[in-house]
């Protein structure tokens, strides 16, 4: 996608004025930020995530002074799990979520899509335009409330020498993974979005398929086990270690990496290909 892409723009039919990708990107900007829902959902899932980690890392830190020698040298994987705990990538996952179904579900619900469409009759450009918006936003997002939950986490538990560092083995992967846990949801459910294109539905099948299956698929079997192993959340429980004890059916990180890339490709080329070939 570049600056060259084109599409009419209204007016153009009389001007011949054509819009680049440039101009498509600023134009879903400005539906994005126009919807009152988006601020709210950002700034209110940010401060509960932030506080559900912050309880975590409370809790622990007051805990400490009962655990022996060697409890403390293994509570690293602890430290991680408070620095965004499961709870937390389910909050983010079903708010980001949420604020995917609307970017796309909002427009087919107005009718405003239809003017879109005569609009700028490129509907490939326009939904990559709004993956773009939806994509940068949600991944600028997670470094933020992530990031930030990361490091006021390790400032309480190393209040007790038990914090972790940026730095220490194996974090910064962790870290990262709990990063793109933030754009991942968006791109999935607009992909939902523009199957069913019905808000309830939308969210209903997201919620189930992309929350609570992985929830409550067991782990004990291994029919299950692999199941739960192609989601985005046992994918990442399994790069961040959060499932603490050995697992009956264990996987590889690089799987678990795979996963996630599958499902963000596979969310991006559903978006684009269904509206480019349903709405024509």
């Amino acid at each position: 996608m570049t600056g060259s892409t084109t599409a009419a723009v209204p007016g153009s039919a009389n001007t011949g004025a054509l819009a680049s990708f440039r101009d498509l990107l600023a134009a879903e900007w400005i539906k994005f930020w126009s919807l009152r829902s988006t601020t709210w959902t950002l700034v209110m899932s940010g401060v509960a995530i932030l506080a559900f980690n912050g309880y975590a890392a409370y809790g622990d830190y007051a805990n400490l002074e009962g655990f022996s020698a060697a409890a403390r040298a293994d509570f690293t994987r602890y430290a991680m799990s408070d620095a965004f705990t499961p709870s937390s990538c389910l909050a983010l996952m079903l708010a980001l979520g949420a604020l995917g179904v609307n970017v796309v579900v909002g427009e087919y619900s107005t009718g405003l899509i239809r003017s879109t469409f005569t609009a700028v009759p490129a509907r490939g450009a326009v939904m990559a335009a709004k993956l773009v918006v939806v994509t940068a936003v949600s991944s600028s997002y997670g470094l933020v409330v992530i990031g930030g939950s990361f490091f006021a986490t390790q400032a309480i538990l190393g209040r007790k020498d038990v914090g972790l560092s940026i730095t220490d083995p194996g974090v910064a992967e962790r870290v990262l993974a709990s990063v793109l846990m933030a754009p991942l949801a968006p791109l999935v459910a607009m992909a939902v979005g523009v199957l069913l294109r019905h808000s309830i539905a939308t969210i209903s099948v997201f919620v189930v398929a992309y929350l609570l299956v992985p929830i409550s698929l067991s782990g004990q079997t291994y029919a299950t086990a692999v199941l739960g192993h192609l989601t985005p959340y046992r994918a990442w429980m399994r790069i961040a270690d959060i499932e603490f004890g050995s697992q009956p059916h264990p996987w590889p990180v690089s799987g678990a990496w795979t996963v996630c890339a599958v499902w963000a490709i596979v969310a991006v080329i559903l978006t684009v290909v269904v509206v480019k070939r349903r709405d024509h």
